[in-house]
């Protein structure tokens, strides 16, 4: 899945082609922008949808993101992936929305359970990896990933879904490699306290 591989992605032996289809809109070539809208569409909406965990948001989310990249494509610099660029539109849109809300909101997405993913590699303490893909383990874990900040959340969904090193995190982000580090740690530790206070309950 695209939106597995993140930003490696671009790395796929038709990136020349892209390169070819951001040049030809930065003059202006709608067709040649739809290829990359068609390339990228699928990818961009599972990101909105696992940050934002709601379908009809993370639809209008994905079309404000590709509407802010078509009025901007000409100030789009090679220095970077195109990849990487989208990514920030992306997940500054998201971190937008997400700040919006009351903390603490949950939003149900059972059916893409994203949760199973980010629960077989959270570093958690004692020894729970054995009981971590139940079905109760999963959905503490989707709702203490509500009580995460928006800037952890999205270090998380890049780092655990899209499996991204610290340095493509931190190009995406803008942010040292430092501070994507602190923001990933402090919201494993959030992770940590609210599924303990979970297993209290029990």
């Amino acid at each position: 899945m695209l939106l597995d591989q993140g930003l490696r992605g671009s790395l796929s032996p038709d990136r020349d082609m892209e390169s070819d289809w951001v040049a030809a809109s930065q003059r202006g070539d709608n067709r040649a922008f739809n290829q990359l809208v068609l390339k990228w569409e699928k990818p961009i909406y599972n990101l909105t949808l696992r940050m934002l965990h709601d379908p009809g948001e993370a639809e209008d989310t994905t079309q404000e993101v590709f509407l802010a990249a078509f009025r901007n494509i000409r100030r789009f610099r090679k220095d970077s992936r195109f990849s990487t660029w989208l990514y920030r539109i992306a997940v500054n849109h998201c971190l937008s929305r997400l700040r919006r809300r009351p903390q603490g909101v949950h939003l149900s997405l059972d059916a893409d359970r994203p949760e199973e993913r980010i629960a077989s590699r959270l570093p958690l303490q004692e020894s729970h990896e054995g009981e971590i893909l139940s079905e109760e383990r999963q959905s503490r874990v989707r709702a203490a990933l509500q009580f995460l900040q928006p800037d952890h959340k999205a270090v998380l969904e890049l780092k655990f879904f899209q499996d991204l090193t610290f340095e493509e995190i931190a190009a995406v982000i803008e942010a040292p490699v430092s501070t994507i580090k602190s923001r990933l740690y402090a919201g494993l530790e959030v992770m940590r306290y609210r599924l303990g206070a979970f297993e209290s309950d029990i």
